[in-house]
């Protein structure tokens, strides 16, 4: 099907384009719950949400275009992209319900794109009628080898934290970008409960550019889908995720010394390699 652009949907908001990619009314959602991984702290909460969207072969719903999204198209196998986030939909059969899965290519680049893109997002949710938002991120830790990876939580409202086996609290900090705010916004605005997982990822990870934390993704995709039931079955054995993490890595430097030669051959001015922040 062939996307369009929904402007009814816009909200009176400028800077965004709304692009839809199936007819379903979006009144109809069953009890919605709405997962989200923005870009972040090694793209944890990314990774986690874009794992669960091929698991559950999710169906694209909405594309949204930020006019704040670096100013850049995406190249993915030779297909030329802008930028965008995605909002996309599975049905759940087992729990009679309809799981809203969110994720972008990048953050916006100004706090004012920021807030502008989370506060649509927050609209769309509240549109769906969805009760509860589960948002995926990382908290950087101290730990050299984190052979042990926790997971803390945080909230919109106060919570039982004997209810999320698993799970610590996280007292004091603050969550950069879409990933805290969409929950915090729409819980302000709706009254829809929202939290906030992170799993613990090594600072080391955060000092080597563009490195994914595999392990920590899985983990955290791992907990979420046991306290919410979600209908996936274990697929990362400690074998495979050190296989991703090394086909990642292998992909990287092919990359740099792509852009090392056309920077040599070429005049290439480098940029930065990657549009997560």
């Amino acid at each position: 099907m062939m996307p369009f652009e929904n402007k009814q949907l816009r909200f009176g908001k400028e800077g965004f384009r709304i692009l839809q990619y199936s007819e379903r009314d979006p009144l109809s959602f069953k009890n919605p719950l709405c997962i989200i991984g923005m870009p972040g702290v090694g793209d944890v909460g990314k990774f986690a949400v874009d794992q669960l969207i091929g698991i559950l072969n999710a169906e694209k719903y909405f594309e949204i275009i930020c006019f704040d999204y670096p100013a850049g198209a995406i190249i993915d196998n030779s297909i030329l992209s802008a930028p965008k986030a995605e909002i996309l939909t599975y049905y759940d059969k087992k729990f009679d319900r309809d799981l809203i899965l969110i994720t972008s290519d990048a953050q916006a680049m100004t706090p004012k794109g920021i807030y502008e893109i989370s506060d649509l997002i927050a609209d769309l949710l509240n549109l769906f009628g969805v009760k509860e938002i589960v948002s995926l991120s990382a908290i950087p830790t101290n730990k050299k080898t984190p052979e042990n990876i926790l997971i803390y939580i945080t909230s919109t409202e106060d919570f039982d934290i004997k209810k999320f086996i698993g799970c610590n609290l996280i007292m004091k900090g603050v969550i950069i970008g879409s990933n805290g705010l969409i929950p915090s916004i729409a819980k302000a605005r709706f009254g829809i409960k929202g939290k906030v997982f992170l799993a613990e990822i090594s600072n080391k990870n955060l000092d080597s550019e563009n490195i994914t934390d595999l392990k920590s993704s899985v983990i955290l995709l791992d907990r979420i889908a046991k306290i919410y039931n979600l209908p996936i079955e274990p697929i990362f054995t400690k074998d495979k995720v050190s296989e991703l993490s090394r086909d990642l890595e292998e992909k990287r430097k092919k990359l740099e010394a792509e852009l090392e030669f056309l920077e040599e051959n070429e005049g290439f001015i480098e940029q930065e390699k990657t549009i997560y922040i």
